[in-house]
């Protein structure tokens, strides 16, 4: 037996995966769900929690309180009333029982800048890095952080889902099934860009159930022959690509029949706004990155998180820099109030 239909049912519920976090307002019965990720409904339960480790209502609730709580921490003033229909609750009763069922605590008593406890997930408070807003204040003027607002041009991604990635090889295991890919291929690193998402907040769910996307940017086609790189003028992946003093040459988009043998996903995303902090050094740095333009940035401006994961854009890569360091854009997708 080969691989194929195993790499195919995996594609199947990430399409599901990626519809919950999109429309976790709307209808997401077993049903609906079932017919997005094209299973019949009696087995697509079943199919669900063998690819991801959770029942299919577990999931979905844990999503919409992950999601509230994100919403509650970036946009300090938001009524309660309005995080939960955002979220997907049908009211604030159901909302508020939820979420202290699962953080330990009403919505109304969260300060929404501390850390929220997590005995409720069992994951200890203190296993996670928390600074005060003092701290990243000093940490920005020392580092000279400056937030840039840009624009993502529209690209394909091709990537792996990576469950429960950190504290193990898994991250680093996907990384160098993607390298071997394109070497396959015989695409150049330097044509395409490296970006891994984060589909969770650590702070808030538990490491067991964090999923990551890593990947590779293929920037938009212009022209019946020429891809991305070579004409993907404007935007932060073609800045990042013509940075590396590379003559870049037209690369073909990949598809489905390519990518999915391997276990790989596709999805196209969209022109988009972004706000960026540039992160060269280790990971507190990276982290203290995050932690600023959520608790600091966010809350100050005119803008609020749009429907896409964060990301990071990764500029020069392990090969050039090793595993200790980053050279990456902190990205977060934003749409303005």
């Amino acid at each position: 037996m080969t691989k194929r239909p195993n790499n195919h049912y995996h594609d199947r519920v990430n399409r599901v995966l990626d519809y919950i976090g999109r429309h976790l307002d709307d209808d997401l019965s077993l049903s609906r769900l079932s017919e997005v990720g094209c299973f019949s409904a009696f087995h697509f339960h079943r199919i669900f929690q063998t690819v991801t480790g959770e029942t299919l209502n577990s999931h979905v609730r844990r999503v919409r309180l992950e999601r509230a709580a994100l919403l509650m921490k970036t946009s300090p003033r938001k009524r309660i009333t309005d995080v939960a229909m955002e979220a997907g609750f049908a009211g604030t009763a159901e909302f508020s029982r939820a979420f202290r069922n699962h953080f330990g605590r009403a919505p109304s008593s969260w300060d929404r800048r501390s850390p929220l406890e997590k005995s409720k997930i069992c994951k200890a408070p203190e296993m996670l890095s928390f600074y005060s807003l003092e701290e990243l204040e000093t940490w920005k003027a020392n580092a000279n952080v400056r937030v840039r607002l840009g624009r993502f041009s529209a690209f394909r991604y091709v990537y792996i889902r990576v469950f429960a990635p950190y504290g193990n090889t898994r991250l680093v295991d996907a990384y160098h099934a993607l390298i071997r890919w394109l070497a396959d291929r015989r695409t150049d690193v330097r044509d395409v860009v490296f970006i891994g998402m984060s589909l969770d907040d650590p702070a808030v769910t538990p490491s067991e159930n964090c999923r990551y996307d890593l990947g590779v940017a293929f920037p938009e086609q212009t022209g019946p022959k020429q891809a991305g790189p070579k004409q993907s003028g404007a935007g932060l992946l073609g800045e990042i690509i013509r940075s590396r003093g590379h003559q870049s040459v037209a690369v073909p988009h990949p598809d489905a029949s390519e990518c999915c043998p391997r276990g790989f996903s596709i999805r196209d995303l969209e022109s988009q706004e972004i706000a960026a902090v540039h992160c060269a050094g280790d990971l507190g740095y990276v982290d203290r990155a995050w932690h600023y333009l959520y608790r600091i940035w966010l809350p100050s401006v005119a803008f609020e998180p749009a429907d896409l994961p964060a990301m990071e854009v990764f500029v020069r890569l392990p090969e050039e820099i090793g595993w200790q360091t980053f050279d990456l854009q902190a990205c977060i997708p934003v749409a303005r109030l």
